[in-house]
């Protein structure tokens, strides 16, 4: 018989399962070393078991598994809260003020901002890139006729796809991230809660590695496509002094321990 399909409440108590893993990652489950310890993989997975065609974004069964993932996450969340006594008012009109207000700070925060016009300059870039990717291709494929010593074609061309996969993943991510760790910060101002704080340096962490990692694509894809420099080089500058203004203004994410990637044996750099 087949196995019977856990609900989201079995799912957390299995303690498999890295508490909070998936609050600081970058989403690219395709590339996470852990989805094996993360709650919200495991329910993707088991709803696409049922259903394959829910690993489409645009198909109508992907957003009935978002859906019913959401109904069950409420149920359990409601079940916690009465269980430890805590009510939850409803929200004034002078609260969701103060809500907006903060989301357009943390938009105009000018590590967002910056973040915000790197992901527009790089889209220009691959608007623009396209016959400088042919000229590559084409002389990769040359290469591996020729069978040239020395030269690894195949290898290379995984290099530059990974690049690529890797700019346009953080691409808009970096931004985003930004964004809510500056959100974060002005409630940990505002209220002095530790978990903002906590929050604020973890989302910025996050960020941190989406610029690391897009350096060093980046830094692959000027190593291809030398005939680039002048188009790559300020994108390489301008990220890089976004990174250094992000370690700036949260001092304290580089050191923030996310669950599961940065604890014991799972650490990863």
């Amino acid at each position: 018989m087949p196995e019977k399909r856990r609900t989201m409440k079995d799912l957390a108590g299995d303690p498999r399962f890295i508490s909070g893993i998936y609050n600081y990652c970058d989403r690219w489950c395709e590339r996470c070393p852990l989805t094996s310890r993360c709650l919200v993989f495991a329910t993707e997975q088991q709803e696409n078991a049922e259903d394959p065609a829910a690993r489409d974004i645009n198909n109508r069964a992907f957003w009935k598994r978002l859906e019913k993932i959401f109904h069950e996450a409420q149920e359990m969340l409601e079940e916690m809260l009465r269980e430890r006594g805590i009510e939850l008012e409803p929200m004034d009109t002078e609260t969701e003020r103060k809500l907006a207000r903060r989301r357009d700070e943390a938009r105009d925060h000018p590590c967002a901002v910056d973040a915000s016009e790197y992901a527009k300059a790089v889209e220009k870039w691959f608007e623009q890139a396209g016959p400088r990717f042919r000229e590559r291709g084409e002389a990769l494929e040359s290469q591996h006729r020729m069978e040239l010593p020395g030269a690894d074609p195949e290898a290379d061309a995984r290099c530059l796809e990974d690049a690529v996969e890797v700019i346009r993943w953080y691409q808009h991510q970096i931004a985003v991230k930004l964004m809510r760790a500056a959100g974060s910060a002005q409630r940990d101002g505002e209220m002095d809660i530790a978990l903002d704080h906590s929050d604020a340096d973890g989302s910025a962490k996050v960020a941190l590695i989406g610029a690391d990692r897009s350096l060093a694509a980046w830094a692959e894809m000027l190593r291809q496509l030398p005939d680039e420099e002048d188009r790559i080089l300020p994108l390489l500058a301008s990220l890089s002094r976004l990174r250094g203004d992000v370690e700036a203004a949260f001092p304290d994410a580089r050191g923030f321990i996310r669950p599961g990637f940065d604890m014991g044996d799972t650490a990863l750099a």
